[in-house]
């Protein structure tokens, strides 16, 4: 929320507990619902509590490799939940939207 707040985030990707992503969304961010976010490689964000176990965790896989984070997981005796959500790649297709329109394409039945 502080990156946010100072405009670091404007228009980057990023997620914060549940309870402020409607501010984050509102100081310019794109909101994300995932555990990890990273938009770049400068911006990476963590979604709750024990989240930020997860980041820290990525940090190490992503600067130090994944024998170290693995030792590092053994270490805290935590195992990482979930998937980091990058900035990048092809976009999931939004079925409850595509379902809508095609109904909508479809020709009323008159009988």
């Amino acid at each position: 929320m502080l990156l946010a707040m100072d405009g670091l985030l404007k228009d980057r990707h990023a997620v914060t507990n549940q309870i402020g992503m409607a501010a984050l969304g509102a100081l310019g961010a794109i909101p994300v619902n995932a555990r990890v976010v990273e938009d770049g490689p400068r911006f990476v964000s963590g979604g709750g509590v024990t989240s930020g176990l997860d980041v820290a965790l990525y940090l190490v896989e992503r600067e130090l490799g994944p024998q170290i984070a693995n030792a590092v997981e053994r270490l805290f005796e935590y195992e990482r939940r979930g998937t980091v959500w990058h900035a990048e790649g092809i976009a999931p297709i939004d079925f409850k939207t595509s379902q809508k329109a095609s109904k909508e394409e479809q020709p009323a039945v008159v009988p």
